[in-house]
């Protein structure tokens, strides 16, 4: 495959401007004029067949506007959609899918970005298995300063490249979820076309109960490789949503709604049971992870409702010196069981398998990835 977004300063013509693309990217900004750079060139230099990248400023106040266009001007493929005013995260991927000519899709994020590979390889496995209806990889998890603090999904539906038919996605799911992490899906457009795209009123789990809809319907390909980066941030929607046991609420309410309207019958209620239980139990983990002091435990308390003993034991549990929140942890997975005791082993051997044999060539692609931040 050639480059899908040729620069400008290259010699030799690049793509024709207005050729249908195979892939379009949709990629929303609000105020992340720092981020765009890394994003963008990362996306640029993936070799695909041809691809445009839509970007879609949902009216920044900061330097994004000319951060954009100088990206513009070194690269063809990118194509400007403005807001002039804030409208929304939703507002924006609306405008990109409006835009969008591409037969396959990716929806990112100005502050996350992909890593060499993505876009091909999702591109060669949806023409080679056409009744897939997305491709997915492994994605690593970065805080702010840089450092991996985890990597998704904890165990994959399959430990080597290929397609998950509908069926081994039935059977997967029972022990284990969370296989589609955003920055890393390139979606099949007729597909999520056929779901009616993104369903605004499921918030953040509107891209979550795509995914999972079209691989019961449909299946989809995963590639048990890192292959993009997510970037952690207390700050952003889905984590303040998971901080907020209202919030949390409401959110599961409407992900048990749309489970039980719209996936195909033989798995509703089954998953729907699944899905309540694992969803409160990763809104507890966050809550353990980004929360402090007493305020930790009592969220956790109020997310599961704990009765008087339970709660002074996880009170109790949460002030151990060093082993306070691991506890409270190994609690609330021996009371949801979110994951079976197989699964948990394999995730762990997983990650020290991750650890040893991988994370130092990891550890060189994203240096050469933050080398372009400020660019």
């Amino acid at each position: 495959m050639q480059e899908g977004c040729s620069s400008k300063t290259l010699a030799g013509p690049g793509p024709a401007k207005h050729a249908q693309p195979a892939l379009s990217v949709v990629l929303p900004n609000y105020n992340h004029g720092k981020w765009l750079g890394r994003a963008v060139r990362a996306l640029a230099s993936q070799a695909v067949s041809s691809m445009e990248i839509l970007l879609v400023d949902d009216g920044s106040t900061d330097n994004s506007i000319e951060v954009i266009a100088n990206l513009a001007r070194e690269y063809e493929c990118i194509r400007l959609i403005r807001h002039e005013r804030n409208e929304g995260a939703h507002a924006a991927v609306r405008s990109g899918i409006a835009a969008a000519r591409g037969e396959f899709m990716l929806f990112a994020a100005a502050d996350d970005f992909v890593l060499p590979g993505l876009l091909s390889r999702g591109e060669s496995a949806l023409r080679a298995y056409p009744q897939a209806a997305f491709f997915c990889a492994d994605v690593a998890l970065l805080d702010r300063a840089g450092h991996v603090v985890g990597y998704r999904p904890v165990v994959p539906p399959r430990f080597d490249g290929g397609y998950v038919s509908p069926a081994a996605m039935r059977k997967c799911i029972r022990y284990t979820d969370n296989w589609f992490v955003g920055s890393s899906v390139v979606y099949r457009r007729s597909t999520l076309a056929e779901i009616g795209y993104f369903d605004e009123s499921l918030g953040t789990l509107c891209d979550g109960m795509a995914t999972r809809q079209l691989a019961f319907r449909h299946g989809f390909y995963f590639e048990p490789e890192v292959l993009a980066v997510w970037m952690i941030d207390p700050t952003t929607l889905s984590s303040q949503t998971s901080l907020s046991a209202t919030e949390s609420r409401r959110v599961l309410d409407v992900g048990l709604r749309c489970i039980a309207d719209r996936f195909p019958e033989d798995v509703r209620d089954s998953y729907g049971a699944l899905f309540r239980r694992r969803f409160a139990f990763n809104m507890a983990r966050q809550q353990l992870l980004w929360l402090h002091g007493d305020a930790a435990p009592t969220a956790v308390c109020e997310l599961l409702n704990c009765g008087p003993f339970e709660r002074s034991m996880i009170h109790a549990m949460h002030r151990v010196p060093g082993f306070g929140r691991t506890l409270v942890l190994a609690a609330i997975t021996l009371r949801l069981r979110p994951l079976s005791l197989r699964t948990l082993v394999r995730s762990w051997w997983r990650l020290h398998v991750l650890e040893r044999k991988e994370r130092s060539v990891l550890k060189r692609r994203l240096k050469q990835a933050f080398a372009v931040e400020g660019a």
